[in-house]
C-alpha cells in the first residue's frame, strides 16, 4: 500500500527560511508520491527519527539547525499525519 499525507491544516510555528521550506516540501511530497516517510527524509541531512514500537509511532524530521517538523507514522493505513512544523519537539 502506497504511503499518503495528510496534514489537515498544520501550519509552520514559525516563518520557515526558503531551504527550510524546500526540506519540508520535498518529504511532504515524497511522501504523498507513496514513499515511505523513512526515504522522504533521505534526501538531506535530516536526523530522521521514529519514536515508540508500535504500529503508529512519532517521528520527527530535521527541516534546519533550529526547526523540526513531527509527524504520526501509521503503518496500518501507511498514513504521515503531520502535527507540528517549527521549532524543537
Amino acid at each position: 500500500m502506497p504511503w499518503t499525507l495528510n496534514k489537515n491544516g498544520v501550519t509552520p510555528s514559525v516563518t520557515l527560511t526558503s531551504s527550510e521550506q524546500m526540506n519540508l516540501n520535498t518529504f511532504m511530497n515524497a511522501v504523498r508520491n507513496g514513499v515511505h516517510p523513512r526515504q522522504a527524509a533521505q534526501s538531506w541531512d535530516s536526523d530522521y527519527k521514529e519514536f515508540g514500537n508500535s504500529k503508529i509511532r512519532q517521528g520527527q524530521i530535521r527541516l534546519s539547525k533550529g526547526q523540526r517538523a513531527t509527524f504520526q507514522v501509521d503503518d496500518n493505513t501507511s498514513t504521515v499525519t503531520i502535527i507540528q512544523v517549527g521549532g524543537h519537539t
